[in-house]
Order: C-alpha cells, then structure tokens, then sequence
C-alpha cells in the first residue's frame, strides 16, 4: 500500500494537482485498490487527522498575524530594528533580518513574515544598492525564521502528530532562531562590504527609546503567548484565542490602523489559508496511518542500523534525507509525511525528541527555499522582480549558514535545549 500510495502522491503531482489532494487521493486509491478496506476507514481518518484540540491553535496564530499585520504591526517592527541595525554596514538588509525575527514571534509562519516584511524592504534594499537577486534571498531567509521562533504553526503540527509538549519545542526554537538570523546577518554583512552598501543614520538612545515605546504592545504579544504557556496559566490553543482578542484591541483601538470596514478582508484571507492547512494535514493523516500499518518506521531502523550506530552519522544522514524531501515537497506537507516515520526511528537512537523536531523542522523549512519548491523564495523573486538565474549565485552561502547552524545543534544539543530543560524540567 505504502509504495502505492507514494507512486500515485507522485503522479498527482507532476499532473499538476494540488498537495492536499495529491496526498489524500494517493492515499485513499491505494488503501481501496490494494487493501481493499471499507471507505468508513477512509472517513475516519479524514475525520481524526483535524478533529485534534492543538490543531485549534493554528486558525487562531494565523488571524491574530493578519490582524496585527493589517494593524501596522510592521512598520513599528521596522521602525525598532533600523533604530537598532540601521547604522551599520548593510543597514537595510541587517534592518530586514532583525525585522523578520521579531515578526516571526507575532506570525509564526514563512510565508506571512516573508509578504509583510518583504513588500515593504525589498524595495528599500534595492534602491539602497543591493542587486535584486540578492534582496530577495536575504529575504527568503530571513522570513523563513517564521516556524522557528515561537509561536509556529509547523511545529505545532509536528506536535500535534507526535504528542510531544508544544511549550517546550517552542522554547526550543529561540536560541537557535537568533543564532540563524545571526548568520544570515553575518553574510548580509560581507555582501554589503563587497558592494560598498553603507549603513543610514545612527540613532541616538532617546530615538531608540521612542521606537520601542511606539512598539512595545507588538513585541510584548508574544511575550504573552509564551509567558503563559510556559506558565501553565493557559494551554497553546487558548494563547491562540488571546492573541487574537489582544491584537484586535491592539490594532483597532491603540494603533487605530485597522478600520471595521477591512475586517471581512483580514478574516477572508485568514480562512482561505487555515482551509488550506488543514485540507493538507487531514490528506496526510491517512498516508501516515499507512506508514504506521506498513511498518515503515521500523524497515528505516533496520536499513539505517545496517549502515552505523553512531547517532550523529544517523542524525546528518536524516537532515540530508530531509533536505532532498524539503526540495520537492512543501514544509508543512513534508513535516507531515516524514515526522511519524523518522521521529520513532530517531527515539531509537536516543536523540531528544525536542531536539530532533527543531532540526526537522529547521532543515524542513531551509529546504523548501530551494527550487523546484521554493514557495517562500518565489514569493521574494515576485516582489524583487528577479529570475532565478538572478537569485542562484547568493543562495548557496546563505544555506550554508544555516547549514553550518544545524551542526551546532547537531553536536551541542544545549544549544537548543538549555531554555526548555531550564523551564519543563
């Protein structure tokens, strides 16, 4: 059933069908043709794969981003990171590097921090001397720090299908956010000096007082997610619900950018993206049962067990395992797909649980900047109006940031650990 179903996931993707479909369709034709089970089956899977209590967390992440988006959230980010980075060689790209790191702890997703940071930098970086190309892969990367840094939508879904503490796989994901943002900004950096991009004015103490004032009610909403997770005083999905009461008063009635007329607009666009998510994670849910029928999780062992019983070996031949899936199969898809099969066969090498989902996680979303997939990338070359032959000369070392990051987290697994060991244990 299982070879089956990944022939015809395939062949639905290379007719052009979308991945939600193309997973549940595989899926379901292969359990009817080879298993030749009752359709309830199919019905109940479909049914148990979104009827999960942290799944609610998801719709809830998404439209308080929107909200807040919509609100003026990231002109004050802006506003705190040039107040901050500005001044230095590169400024505006460092500027969108340390935006997107603060967005990504209101939005939680790539492609959500990518749109609101990128449509209004990218340009920016353009007219300040960095090449097209260039401005959309600092970008790509730096939006990409969305799932990483608390709240994230894929690492909810990670733990939604494994059961692990969604509190501690956020707390996992701070350090090593910053330390990637970080690199990314090291080469930004060395990219500036090559071009002779200089850095704007510096701000002074008083200035930079004055933009986190002006901000502090974004930067504190996260605050208040984690703080009461981590606190036991509220589960995910209900800081979910919180965030969207805090950035609907935040946006409509202290920043006032958010008018009644724009809410259809801001609850349309939130839905159109949760159906889409949860279309993918109830599709997914049956070709997981297959991979736990199938017993694929234990063949990986044995295959694998065959090879070493090292298990940092093991854990670089899964990232470059995930790398290679994360090229062709979109993040939040691949989690689903890989996260049942590889989590038990990384819980039989005695590799952290938490460690590993930031490392899949991570190598998963990094993964999906790489064409063909590239969604999040694609999004950058639209708004830079750059080809692909523009973006491939920078990409290379900016992964390799990443990928020089994930080794850290690899080989000192503390990097990750030390705040959700100081906090859970």
């Amino acid at each position: 059933m299982m070879t089956m179903a990944f022939i015809l996931f395939l062949i639905f993707l290379f007719l052009g069908v979308p991945i939600a479909f193309s997973l549940g369709c595989g899926s379901i034709l292969a359990i009817l043709i080879v298993h030749s089970v009752s359709p309830m089956l199919v019905a109940q899977k479909l049914f148990t794969g979104v009827n999960s209590f942290s799944l609610m967390a998801i719709p809830f992440f998404m439209l308080s981003g929107e909200l807040m988006e919509a609100g003026g959230i990231s002109d004050r980010l802006i506003e705190i990171a040039r107040s901050f980075l500005g001044h230095i060689t590169g400024g505006i790209g460092l500027v969108d590097i340390g935006t997107s790191a603060l967005f990504a702890g209101v939005s939680g997703s790539a492609a959500a921090d990518t749109a609101a940071v990128g449509s209004m930098l990218i340009p920016s970086m353009i007219e300040e001397g960095y090449p097209a190309g260039l401005a959309a892969v600092i970008q790509a990367t730096a939006g990409s720090l969305g799932p990483i840094i608390p709240p994230s939508m894929t690492m909810i879904i990670y733990c939604s299908l494994t059961n692990l503490s969604i509190g501690e796989c956020f707390m996992a994901g701070i350090v090593p956010g910053l330390i990637i943002a970080f690199g990314t900004g090291f080469v930004t950096y060395f990219y500036a000096k090559k071009y002779g991009i200089k850095g704007g004015k510096k701000y002074t103490w008083a200035e930079r007082g004055r933009a986190l004032r002006d901000g502090c009610l974004a930067i504190i909403m996260p605050v208040i997610i984690i703080g009461g997770i981590v606190s036991g005083v509220f589960t995910p999905t209900e800081s979910g619900a919180i965030a969207c009461v805090y950035a609907l008063i935040v946006s409509m009635f202290v920043y006032k950018n958010l008018k009644v007329r724009a809410l259809p607009e801001v609850f349309l666009r939130s839905a159109s993206m949760n159906g889409m998510c949860l279309l993918i994670v109830a599709g997914a849910s049956i070709f997981s049962w297959l991979v736990a029928y199938d017993k694929v999780p234990s063949k990986v062992v044995s295959i694998l067990t065959s090879i070493t019983g090292n298990k940092y070996i093991i854990m670089i031949l899964l990232i470059i395992f995930l790398l290679f899936v994360g090229m062709f199969i979109e993040t939040l898809s691949a989690t689903i797909i890989v996260a049942p099969i590889l989590m038990p066969v990384a819980a039989s090498y005695g590799i952290d649980p938490v460690q590993f989902a930031l490392i899949m996680v991570i190598t998963l979303v990094y993964a999906g900047v790489t064409p063909p997939v590239g969604g999040v990338l694609f999004i950058t070359m639209g708004i830079a109006r750059a080809k692909m032959k523009d973006v491939l000369p920078y990409l290379m070392p900016y992964l390799t940031a990443v990928v020089v990051s994930l080794l850290l987290f690899v080989f000192v697994p503390q990097v990750s650990l030390f705040i959700p060991n100081l906090l859970f244990h």
